[in-house]
């Protein structure tokens, strides 16, 4: 990987927020059209390889750190299996289309990292995953006094529910919206924005369909919270899953194809927050 991040002071950058949980991440298996680099769209993250350790039946989630920030040219990621989607590179190549400035640059900053929610403490105002992602945006928007947040992307409430399962609707639901406002608020504050261009979207429909009523409440707060702050919510009902797409089990994460799509979809929507 070229690290560009002493290279990108002199430019104007356009920051896109990703976070949320793994279908933020991109997990996505399948064909699909790959996503083609283009050197105006940039990817920040750090290496300080987050991952689970598990102490008796509980998992915490942990950091190497010291660690270190790079950026990129932003590329579609890999794992083992192949090329994963990304829903941040279609909006990016959305956005670069109808809105880049010929003097400016998109800078992705990720902030997502699979398995992850509010119910363990890892999202929310003052916990581990938001903290980190407020510094990788200081440091973001410190490259240049140009440089302005434009989106904020948030796929994230898998995990939030199926946490907790003694909680009724109700419950689950008040809860999430509490955190998800709360933390988005503060967002707002520490950044100084008038107003949060925040999109979310649903699950993957098949492991929605298994986990309905859980599901429901917390979408119910994510819809809510995109009322509040006048963001966009995204539909995904018609999109595949991993195991629609190739068979593997893997009903929790959308395929690489429908990864794409929902990065246009949010698009879509984040164009109608914006007029």
């Amino acid at each position: 990987m070229n690290d560009l991040t002493d290279k990108i002071k002199d430019e104007k950058l356009d920051v896109i927020v990703l976070a949320g949980q793994s279908n933020a991440e991109g997990n996505g298996k399948g064909d699909a059209s790959d996503y083609i680099p283009d050197k105006r769209i940039l990817l920040m993250n750090d290496d300080s390889s987050p991952h689970f350790v598990k102490t008796g039946d509980k998992s915490r989630l942990v950091f190497n750190y010291p660690a270190r920030d790079c950026v990129s040219v932003a590329e579609e990621p890999q794992n083992q299996c192949g090329k994963r989607g990304n829903l941040a590179l279609s909006f990016a190549r959305c956005y670069a289309e109808k809105f880049l400035k010929s003097d400016r640059k998109i800078l992705i900053v990720n902030g997502a990292v699979g398995g992850t929610g509010f119910a363990r403490g890892e999202w929310g105002k003052g916990n581990i995953l938001y903290v980190r992602l407020v510094n990788m945006l200081k440091k973001a928007l410190a490259f240049n006094p140009e440089n302005r947040i434009v989106a904020f992307l948030w796929h994230q409430g898998e995990c939030d529910s199926v946490e907790n399962p003694s909680r009724d609707s109700e419950k689950r639901y008040l809860t999430h919206y509490k955190n998800l406002t709360e933390m988005l608020s503060d967002f707002k504050n520490t950044f100084g924005l008038e107003s949060l261009p925040f999109v979310a979207g649903g699950f993957a429909e098949e492991w929605y369909l298994k986990n309905k009523t859980a599901c429901d409440a917390v979408l119910k707060a994510v819809k809510q919270t995109c009322e509040t702050l006048n963001g966009g919510f995204v539909g995904t009902s018609d999109l595949k899953s991993n195991n629609q797409k190739v068979g593997d089990g893997d009903d929790l994460h959308f395929c690489r194809d429908a990864l794409f799509t929902l990065g246009e979809r949010y698009f879509n929507a984040y164009c109608k927050i914006k007029r």
